[in-house]
């Protein structure tokens, strides 16, 4: 995992009053950001644009995949 997303944040840092300053840090570095809570993973953030061109490229494999069946 630690390949994919380099920066980690704990969960407790969002009690902390933190939660702006990692929203900002994802919103301009377009890097996610992994949050561990209990010392596992919990949640990924990503920025948007970011999400959407995720979401996109997976309507695009699945389109791929389906159209490769049908043959």
């Amino acid at each position: 995992m630690e390949k994919y997303i380099e920066d980690t944040a704990l969960s407790r840092d969002f009690c902390q009053g933190k939660s702006a300053k990692l929203f900002k840090k994802v919103h301009e570095s377009k890097k996610p950001l992994r949050v561990t809570r209990n010392g596992q993973d919990y949640v990924v953030l990503l920025d948007f644009k970011e999400y959407l061109k995720l979401v996109d490229k997976v309507n695009l494999y699945e389109q791929s995949k389906r159209s490769s069946e049908v043959k």
